[in-house]
């Protein structure tokens, strides 16, 4: 296999950052075809220091492209990245992450085995600059294979068996490669997603095509404390708020697509959807706002009813006081369980 890729990296200020990234990237194993540079409105300096950088760097302009945008978000920068890609292939990078150098090589062995049925690929990863995270991103997930190489036959249920703790999946958009042509047929990233937009996109390949996937780390996953890591539009991300109405167009959406879907497929999105519901009331319930976490509740139950949502269900009408008090004490149990993952 011979094939010919294109890099899309997200950036977004950290200039120094993002040239790390993408020497990474450059340094592969496998020769990349290019890279196109996609800032989302750096506001740093990073806007001006890296187009200098590029015109000064032999190496870079060879192979490098950059483009700006206004900021809309890291979905409307990928879709930008994908109209100018003239690879064969899609993978993806954040200016905050890194690949070993034989990513790339390692993922186009597995493709090559099974190049007949899979149209992407996925590795496993480390995690960097966070002392909680010392797992790998497949271990964090839940995730155990025992080859080196395989292939994923059902990739909407391995994507939606997740840690129940964390909530991790293991598609994440630093271990994949995809077909361009696959991307742009399931519509690239969803503008309006702000935060998740890498889940959603990869959950619609999976509508589309197998993955297979190397059973070893090849990507190091910036997991900086999100105080340090999240600046700028992104300290939005921080939001319970913000990240739960990301979570219901996500599952909204997954839930419009699932009407040909195997009824297990149906029934976890549906799930999903109804805990989105759920932690909605729990919002609700810490602000004192009782009349719309009872309405919360109500539709989580009228998604997916199941014992404990009924018994949460009494207590917002009967005793939402008493409510109350649970969820900030589950919420402080599950604050000092998942410190630093987000």
């Amino acid at each position: 296999m011979n094939p010919t890729i294109s890099v899309i990296v997200t950036v977004y200020n950290r200039f120094e950052l993002t040239k790390r990234a993408v020497e990474s990237v450059l340094a592969q194993s496998l020769p990349v075809s290019e890279v196109i540079l996609m800032d989302d409105g750096s506001f740093d300096g990073t806007s001006e220091l890296l187009p200098q950088y590029l015109a000064g760097n032999p190496a870079w302009r060879e192979r490098v492209r950059y483009l700006h945008q206004v900021n809309q978000g890291p979905g409307a920068a990928r879709n930008n990245g994908i109209a100018e890609a003239k690879g064969e292939w899609l993978a993806f990078i954040d200016n905050d992450d890194l690949w070993l150098p034989q990513k790339l090589e390692w993922q186009f062995r597995a493709l090559d085995q099974f190049k007949d049925e899979c149209g992407a690929c996925i590795t496993d990863a480390w995690f960097m600059n966070n002392p909680y995270m010392k797992m790998t991103l497949f271990q964090l997930a839940g995730k155990q294979h025992s080859q080196t190489i395989g292939m994923i036959p059902d990739p909407l249920k391995y994507m939606l068996e997740k840690n129940s703790l964390v909530g991790v999946h293991t598609v994440w958009l630093q271990n994949l490669v995809t077909r361009t042509e696959v991307a742009r047929h399931v519509g690239g990233f969803d503008p309006m997603l702000r935060f998740g937009d890498d889940d959603d996109f990869a959950f619609r390949l999976g509508c589309e095509t197998k993955f297979c996937f190397v059973n070893m780390p090849m990507v190091m996953i910036d997991r900086t404390p999100p105080a340090e890591r999240h600046v700028g539009a992104n300290r939005r991300w921080d939001d319970d708020d913000f990240r739960l109405q990301m979570a219901q167009r996500r599952y909204e959406k997954r839930l419009r697509l699932s009407n040909s879907f195997p009824s297990e497929i149906r029934n976890t999105i549906r799930k999903d959807l109804a805990a989105v519901h759920s932690e909605w009331a729990n919002w609700f319930l810490q602000k004192g706002e009782y009349a719309k976490a009872r309405a919360a509740v109500g539709e989580a139950a009228r998604i997916h009813l199941t014992p404990n949502l009924a018994i949460k269900w009494a207590l917002t009408r009967s005793a939402p006081s008493l409510a109350r008090k649970v969820v900030l004490a589950r919420s402080e149990y599950r604050s000092r369980r998942t410190v630093g993952i987000a």
